[in-house]
């Protein structure tokens, strides 16, 4: 796994560091107006996106500024800059927020037709007619704690009913779906699985089971490696990096129906004038053989959207699950009214912890 000491991009990370004292985590490098440089706003890690930056820059000689964001942070920035944008790019986050942005106009139209992969892409992942470009695919996983399983007899859970049990009582964090998009990603697939109040009656029974609602997905991982909690749900591409460093982690994924999240590209709409090409190009890269290889290049686990580019080493693989049948764009409509229902039955985000 690629670390960030290894990251040589040296005259960028110095200018990065000194603006992102000015204005949080934002990393810039250059003269904005310059043409051979990119904005971006981004959900990903530092690691993950200097990383995929380092691959994009090398094989295009566009240098990237990026600010990492929330999902919701970076909605709110293209509703309040709309027409003005800081940025050209947003790199990564979940489908439905996308898909809001679209449907919001917040996001420029762009030409499938100049994308070498574009007819290559999964059509699961694919929403014809979308301004934004899905680019990579997540499954929910289970994880488990190998020493609190030994210790307590207990099998790894393998369905959701599973996590039903009493031997797993308050021994269950993950994601609360107001927060996150894991946690929206886990309650939305159960919704369209087994019908609204069924789910619901499920998430009233499952909620015993659960330690703490939190307000990061991919967090939870170190607190099941270090035995806080016995269980939990995350992103696969987050729990395996945390597997690699040595906690004792199991993953195993639900054999009724494995949620997965598909994350997108997007051209943003009234973004910096000079950088329009250079966006045209990150769109291109991502949708390229290269640019699709770099999760497993770069040693991520981040699943490709087109079935040639290469799977990370370790990286499940979505043909050996079984997918849930789940709709991003219905997930996306719908997805205010789910929250406000758990919030009103399940548990209110003011309960989450920011761990």
């Amino acid at each position: 796994m690629m670390l960030k000491k290894s990251f040589i991009f040296v005259p960028v990370i110095c200018v990065l560091l000194l603006l992102g004292a000015c204005e949080g985590n934002e990393k810039s490098s250059g003269d904005k107006d310059s043409y051979d440089k990119l904005t971006m706003y981004t959900t990903l890690p530092e690691e993950n996106a200097e990383a995929y930056i380092k691959e994009f820059q090398k094989d295009t000689g566009i240098e990237v500024r990026y600010t990492r964001l929330s999902t919701g942070e970076i909605l709110s920035k293209l509703e309040s800059q709309k027409g003005h944008n800081d940025a050209s790019i947003w790199f990564a986050g979940p489908s439905d927020s996308f898909i809001i942005a679209d449907e919001k106009g917040l996001l420029e139209e762009y030409d499938p037709e100049v994308l070498g992969n574009y007819d290559e892409i999964y059509e699961n992942a694919l929403i014809e007619d979308a301004n934004w470009l899905p680019i990579y695919q997540g499954p929910i996983a289970f994880a488990s704690n190998e020493d609190w399983l030994e210790e307590n007899g207990i099998e790894a859970p393998t369905s959701w009913d599973d996590l039903l049990k009493p031997e797993f009582k308050d021994q269950i964090m993950l994601a609360h779906p107001a927060a996150s998009g894991t946690g929206y990603t886990f309650v939305s697939a159960l919704v369209q699985m087994m019908g609204e109040d069924e789910a619901f009656d499920y998430l009233k029974e499952f909620n015993k089971n659960v330690k703490q609602w939190t307000k990061s997905g991919s967090s939870n991982a170190q607190f099941i490696g270090i035995g806080e909690v016995g269980v939990g749900l995350a992103f696969a591409q987050d729990l395996l990096p945390v597997k690699e460093q040595g906690y004792n982690i199991k993953l195993t994924y639900p054999e009724d129906g494995v949620p997965v999240a598909v994350e997108g590209v997007a051209k943003i709409k009234g973004g910096p004038e000079k950088e329009n090409e250079n966006a045209k190009e990150f769109m291109k890269w991502i949708n390229s053989d290269e640019g699709q290889n770099v999760y497993a290049n770069t040693g991520f686990y981040h699943l490709p959207v087109i079935p040639d580019a290469k799977l990370p080493e370790g990286a499940p693989n979505l043909s050996e699950l079984n997918v849930a049948d789940t709709d991003d764009v219905w997930g996306s409509k719908h997805r205010e009214e789910i929250v406000n229902r758990f919030e009103k039955e399940v548990e209110s985000e003011d309960k989450a912890s920011d761990k």
